[in-house]
């Protein structure tokens, strides 16, 4: 993936309009609803300039999948780079990261309903193994957050297993805040419901 704090050189640009172009054939049709010749023109681009940098279909699928997982995790970065304090910035992971599984979740319901029993059977398996690259990226995130507030003596120093236990905590709670709110209309106020856990653990670490 391009990192974006180094300028993308053209294999980059290249490969990053090939991505959004299969993203786009993956809404509509599924993994396999479409040619590689369909890909190519979608992305403008030539067949031979895609195997120059995919080998085969599969290699384009777990490509994207990574492209998904890290431009989520971009945004998430984005967004707590934007503000100062531990707090403002655990709720902007905590927020950014639920505004961000949502919109790909649109994608990925798109995807899923072009597909047929065994192409979902073999999606599930992908997305397993993206949910927990997604965990990675979302747990360095957070670590990074409590590094910068202890050095900035925001919070207290704790211990490396209780820091991991606390990011698990926060990252579990998000999803299931989707799950209950989003997915099955909780009424609990999901801004609230944030605020509070936000509070909660900026509470725990400065005592």
């Amino acid at each position: 993936m391009v990192n974006p704090t180094t300028p993308a050189s053209q294999d980059d640009i290249i490969q990053q309009e090939i991505l959004k172009a299969a993203i786009r054939l993956y809404q509509k049709f599924g993994p396999n609803g479409f040619t590689m010749d369909d890909l190519a023109n979608a992305a403008g681009r030539s067949r031979t300039s895609l195997y120059y940098y995919y080998k085969n279909r599969d290699e384009i699928y777990q490509a994207v999948m990574d492209k998904i997982a890290w431009d989520m995790a971009a945004e998430i970065r984005q967004a707590v780079a934007a503000v100062e304090s531990l707090q403002d910035k655990i709720y902007a992971f905590c927020h950014t990261k639920l505004k961000a599984s949502e919109q790909w979740k649109k994608v990925f319901s798109a995807m899923m309903s072009s597909m047929d029993a065994e192409e979902q059977s073999t999606h599930a398996e992908v997305m397993y193994s993206w949910h927990k690259k997604l965990i990675h990226y979302e747990s360095m995130i957070l670590n990074e957050i409590l590094a910068g507030a202890t050095l900035r003596k925001e919070m207290r120093a704790i211990p490396l297993g209780d820091q991991d236990t606390l990011v698990f905590l926060i990252y579990s709670s998000i999803r299931g805040f989707r799950r209950e709110i989003l997915e099955l209309n909780d009424p609990h106020d999901l801004k609230a419901a944030l605020h509070l856990l936000t509070d909660m653990v900026v509470k725990w670490l400065k005592n």
